[in-house]
């Protein structure tokens, strides 16, 4: 999994996102978890929640208890499992209002 987690930071860099998401360089990156692709060349499956934190802690950010809290709640808003696939549809912060 770890070559397909290379295969979106690429994606992200080459779309002009910063190799952190805590940078100040780069575009500001957003995102939104979906059931569902937004089919865009930024949008990227996930088998479930571990898959994603795994992915965000190897960009080099890290993952505390409240952010893993708030990812969790946003999975209860949504009304998804966390054990279940989802989408993570990657854009650039502002732009989630044209989706």
């Amino acid at each position: 999994m770890k070559e397909s987690y290379n295969a979106i930071a690429e994606a992200l860099k080459i779309a002009g996102f910063s190799s952190s998401l805590e940078e100040a360089t780069g575009k500001v990156l957003d995102f939104k978890i979906t059931p569902y692709s937004l089919n865009t060349k930024l949008s990227f499956r996930f088998g479930n929640i571990e898959e994603f934190t795994e992915f965000i802690k190897l960009t080099g950010n890290a993952i505390t208890d409240s952010k893993l809290q708030l990812i969790n709640m946003a999975f209860i808003e949504l009304g998804m499992d966390t054990d279940d696939f989802f989408y993570v549809n990657f854009f650039e912060k502002g732009e989630d209002e044209k989706m």
